[in-house]
């Protein structure tokens, strides 16, 4: 099977050192699922689409430079006859990920991603939490108005397309709040912050099937007073507890169609082992990167084996750190 990989970050005229946090991960990815989409399909063409300027940063991959002649769809319509699918990497952003999806189905190309109508649902957390608050007792509540949260409380400010922890906002109190609204914009909207471990669930989806791959930590640290970032994780840290994500993962995937191949969902785990559901992150995210040492087979192999049989608990745990 000829796949087509794209990368948004690598791909386009972007200033690529104003965020470096954002190319290392991208480039993390790339390699990685460039390496298991050769490994499980050794007979086909599994090529990277990117931007002339950043070839560099790749070596023995089979590289296509982005033509800026055109709009992104046209350039992937030129190469719908040489590939059988295409795989795009990009973040949820001002709808970034699904405006290219939703060119891509409009122009009847296959991919490897969710459903351009899954991404656009899961993009907007609002819509999400208020979707899920009804089945999931323990979704932590978001609200447009920071007034609806206790004066007295720790607040959580994030976009509401927001990636990962850019352009998210911890505030002591309500009055810390108010005295750095002017970090906040017409996007972001507010929860109370609870204390506990940040968890990550890499998540398979295919054929109407899912697979739990790995239950991950991630270890956030203070880069500002009211900002932080993503420092470390531990691989398969809270495996252990995959009969509770499985359930509550099952319940959530009941109420969103359209969610394929791999992807992500945060969640908040407590010192007395509360679950709280975070977010949905409907594309491949950099914890990716890490699933193929982790599990002992190349996660590729479920799209061609969906029922493969493993158990998490047997996963490699380890621990990266994403920032030197």
């Amino acid at each position: 099977m000829n796949i087509l990989v794209y990368e948004y970050v690598l791909g386009e005229e972007m200033d690529i050192n104003s965020s470096l946090s954002l190319l290392n991960e991208a480039k993390l990815i790339i390699n990685s699922i460039i390496r298991d989409l050769s490994i499980n399909y050794p007979s086909s063409k599994i090529t990277l689409l990117v931007n002339k300027k950043n070839r560099k940063f790749f070596k023995n991959i089979n590289i296509l430079e982005r033509n800026f002649k055109f709009e992104l769809i046209t350039d992937l319509i030129n190469y719908k006859n040489e590939y059988d699918n295409i795989l795009i990497l990009a973040p949820e952003e001002n709808y970034i990920l699904y405006n290219i999806v939703r060119d891509i189905e409009e122009n009847n190309i296959s991919h490897l991603n969710s459903s351009s109508n899954a991404i656009k649902i899961t993009t907007n957390k609002l819509k999400t939490n208020k979707i899920l608050k009804k089945i999931l007792p323990n979704t932590l509540l978001m609200y447009k108005d920071y007034i609806d949260i206790n004066s007295n409380e720790s607040i959580v400010s994030k976009k509401i397309d927001g990636i990962g922890a850019e352009d998210l906002f911890i505030f002591n109190n309500r009055i810390d709040l108010e005295k750095n609204k002017n970090k906040l914009t017409e996007q972001h909207y507010f929860q109370k912050f609870i204390k506990g471990a940040i968890v990550g669930v890499n998540v398979f989806t295919f054929k109407g099937l899912f697979k739990i791959l790995s239950i991950n930590e991630q270890i956030y640290h203070r880069k500002s007073k009211h900002e932080i970032y993503l420092q470390k994780m531990f691989i398969g840290k809270h495996n252990k507890l995959i009969l509770d994500f499985d359930r509550i993962i099952n319940n959530i995937l009941l109420n969103f169609d359209g969610l394929n191949g791999f992807f992500g969902i945060d969640f908040i785990l407590t010192d007395s082992n509360e679950i709280f559901f975070l977010e949905i992150n409907p594309r491949l995210t950099t914890s990716y990167s890490f699933l193929h040492q982790s599990l002992g087979f190349n996660p590729i192999q479920l799209y061609n084996d969906i029922n493969f049989d493993f158990n998490i608990k047997n996963n490699k745990l380890f621990s990266k750190n994403l920032r030197i």
